[in-house]
């Protein structure tokens, strides 16, 4: 996702009253000549996304892109079966999502520029949307009711955009999915609590710009252009009003006018959001005829990076240097030995654990990296927050409010890590979810224990921390985002009718520990109030 969003950074299932665990272990179905049960096909579907991509960058990274190199990766997904006691309904929202998405993008193109990759994940959201809109006359009224408020919220929206352009915030996470300070989905939950609309609409609105992704708008970003320009106040306030509510009232009309100004070449970007709309519908209406919760069905298309961002020019790039990729795929095989312990000692208990496990190794293999060279998750925060605030001043017009998205998920990230890793009581022992985290694949792996082939040989003492700092920008892999993902949809194909999103939530930001007090403009611990 885009990147954008650690799914499983902090969730547990006890926050969302999703998987059950006595369902989720008797759910059995054949494979192979005998039963497998849905802890172990999630367990198998994530770690197999996750090598299929890895693999891919491995193979492929010294190559130009092209869309055929995703193509085993989008095989793994075809794959993916639905249990018994599943939505099949459910797992074709994102399923065959990509599956269309990848079918449309090699119609019209071989390959992706590297700026469009930014756009892919954002396509699908607003024309799940404009399709609810369609089949359920009443979310568009609720959609209309929303729109009303964001008319009449002067207040949240130029106290808010002036807050993130003028980094009142700090660091943010702009397209986050939690409710966070500086998130477009803070933004959101503030208008919304004024809104008289049904809670069930309220919590399809909000998952549709957090865990879902309606298209690539920004809060902030139309006010600081606007304010540059004409050094007015008021008509910046309006012009973001404006943005804002196009966004919802015609979603892939916003959408497609913003990859315009941005500069999207590399397809039919028209063609594409015509061909995936009569292709995806009948999957829509299928999932609403079911039951499926619309909150679910405007966020779980979304979820195709993969293809051309995470399997794409940028990762191959990064990882074109071996220390990267040593660290890419170490910290991989970190979550893959630490689900399988968990697994043969039946400590997953639901699917959401498989993300939550996951992704607590990966943050511990990263954090090790950062320790063996002598970093430490605040020294990066510091540098990343100074860095932040100088770049206001040389930047002030013309810096995008997505800008630190990707450094916020990766200060989070670094920073549970260590708390992993750390001794009891001050951490966690090493464990995660009282699994013991298997280190061997990054302290074995010959390119990290040889740094001296990329440095004077008695001073590379920082070759491990600042490859790992490459990813800063893009995290998305080490997070790791295909097997969250994994999760997430084998855990709501179980309660489908039940809404993943919003969720409320403390996140324990990692850039609290920096300011504090900016947890006293937090939505996210109140969400469910403003339902």
């Amino acid at each position: 996702m885009q990147g954008s969003r650690r799914l499983f950074l902090a969730l547990r299932s006890d926050l969302t009253g999703y998987a059950r665990s006595d369902r989720s272990e008797k759910i059995l179905f054949p494979t192979g000549g005998r039963k497998m049960n849905l802890i172990e096909k999630t367990v198998n579907d994530a770690i197999a996304a996750q090598n299929a991509v890895v693999d891919a960058i491995r193979i492929h990274r010294y190559e130009d892109f092209l869309l055929e190199h995703a193509r085993p990766y989008v095989e793994v997904i075809r794959k993916m079966e639905c249990a018994s006691e599943q939505s099949q309904e459910a797992i074709d929202l994102y399923q065959q999502s990509l599956l269309i998405h990848y079918d449309v993008l090699t119609s019209l193109t071989d390959t992706i520029t590297p700026l469009d990759t930014a756009f892919l994940e954002w396509q699908q959201t607003p024309i799940a949307l404009e399709i609810m809109y369609e089949l359920d006359r009443d979310f568009r009224g609720a959609v209309e009711a929303f729109i009303e408020a964001i008319d009449e919220a002067d207040d949240i929206i130029g106290i808010e955009a002036t807050r993130v352009h003028n980094g009142f915030y700090g660091v943010i996470s702009s397209s986050d999915f939690a409710a966070i300070p500086g998130s477009v989905f803070n933004v959101l939950a503030r208008i919304i609590e004024r809104a008289p609309i049904e809670k069930r609409y309220k919590q399809t609105i909000l998952a549709a710009k957090s865990w879902g992704l309606n298209g690539i708008y920004v809060f902030g970003d139309t006010y600081t252009r606007v304010l540059g320009s004409t050094g007015n106040v008021a008509e910046a306030i309006e012009e973001e009003k404006k943005a804002l509510k196009l966004n919802w009232d015609k979603p892939v009309r916003s959408m497609l006018q913003l990859m315009g100004e941005l500069g999207h070449t590399s397809y039919d970007r028209f063609r594409y959001f015509e061909l995936y709309r009569e292709k995806f519908r009948g999957y829509v209406e299928s999932a609403y005829d079911s039951g499926v919760h619309p909150a679910n069905i405007v966020m779980l298309p979304t979820h195709v990076g993969d293809i051309g961002h995470h399997i794409g020019s940028s990762y191959y790039k990064l990882c074109r240097d071996d220390m990267c990729m040593a660290i890419l795929e170490s910290v991989s095989k970190v979550a893959e030995n630490t689900l399988k312990t968990a697994l043969s000692e039946d400590k997953i208990k639901n699917p959401f654990d498989v993300g939550y496990i996951a992704t607590g190794a990966c943050a511990s293999a990263t954090a090790d990296i950062l320790a063996w060279d002598g970093f430490t998750p605040d020294y990066i925060q510091d540098m990343m927050q100074k860095r932040f605030r100088n770049f206001i001043l040389t930047h002030p017009f013309d810096r995008s409010m997505v800008g630190e998205l990707h450094v916020n998920d990766f200060l989070d990230f670094i920073t549970r890590g260590e708390r992993v890793n750390a001794p009891k009581p001050r951490g966690d022992g090493g464990k995660v979810a009282g699994i013991p985290i298997d280190l061997s694949p990054v302290r074995d792996h010959p390119e990290l224990n040889h740094p001296e082939a990329y440095a004077y040989p008695f001073t590379a003492i920082t070759v491990r921390a600042t490859a790992l700092l490459r990813f800063i920008d893009q995290p998305c892999l080490l997070a790791p985002e295909p097997p969250s993902i994994a999760a997430m949809i084998n855990a709501i194909a179980l309660n489908p009718e039940v809404a993943l999103a919003p969720v409320q939530m403390c996140k324990n930001c990692a850039t609290s520990r920096y300011l504090p007090a900016k947890c006293d403009y937090c939505m996210s611990p109140r969400v469910k109030s403003v339902l």
